[in-house]
């Protein structure tokens, strides 16, 4: 009911829960894009490759998370970050970032690392806020951790609201928001 009409939500989950959410999210959201007529519901799912952690000796490395895209209406923001080309033929050229991202976990002598044991990459967050919201618009994130999405929101020019149980949570997303100038506000 808080979504806008033309919003969307995208729901970062990883290798255990992610097909059991996508079920609930068609449920909620209508099955949109995996519906040949279309309408509300889901979009895309994008895969983010990190690379980084463990291995076990029985399967093969798990080194990925999944986050859905789910829009509420069937109109909706999208500009999709661009990327350099690879193909020969469109050397030198940027085209839409496909649906498997690239992107580096933040290692232990990141500059961004605050120790946050789930804090995600602004290299992943920044270009998913400026691709979904508009400036000015509000991104919310009802377990916002460390505050990485709402720092990307804020270098981004919208608004942000975070939510989290953990006081530690909301401590260290405030320095990380004070630190970039925000005007920031905690109620309780």
């Amino acid at each position: 009911r808080l979504l806008a009409e033309d919003g969307s939500i995208l729901v970062h989950l990883d290798h255990r829960v992610a097909h059991q959410v996508a079920v609930q999210l068609d449920e909620i959201f209508g099955p949109g894009d995996r519906d040949p007529g279309g309408g509300p519901g889901f979009r895309n799912e994008i895969v983010w490759s990190y690379g980084l952690g463990g291995s076990s000796p029985r399967y093969y490395p798990r080194k990925h998370d999944t986050i859905l895209w789910y829009t509420r209406g069937t109109e909706w923001t999208f500009d999709p970050p661009r990327v350099p080309a690879r193909s020969a033929r469109m050397r030198g050229e940027l085209k839409k970032q496909p649906d498997v991202w690239d992107v580096p976990s933040i290692n232990n002598q990141a500059k961004e690392r605050t120790g946050y044991p789930t804090q995600k990459p602004l290299a992943l967050l920044e270009p998913l806020v400026r691709a979904h919201s508009r400036p000015g618009e509000l991104v919310l994130d009802p377990f916002c951790g460390s505050g990485t999405t709402l720092v990307a929101a804020v270098r981004a020019g919208r608004r942000a609201v975070g939510v989290d149980r953990s006081e530690h949570a909301l401590a260290v997303a405030a320095d990380r928001l004070r630190a970039e100038g925000a005007d920031i506000s905690c109620p309780g």
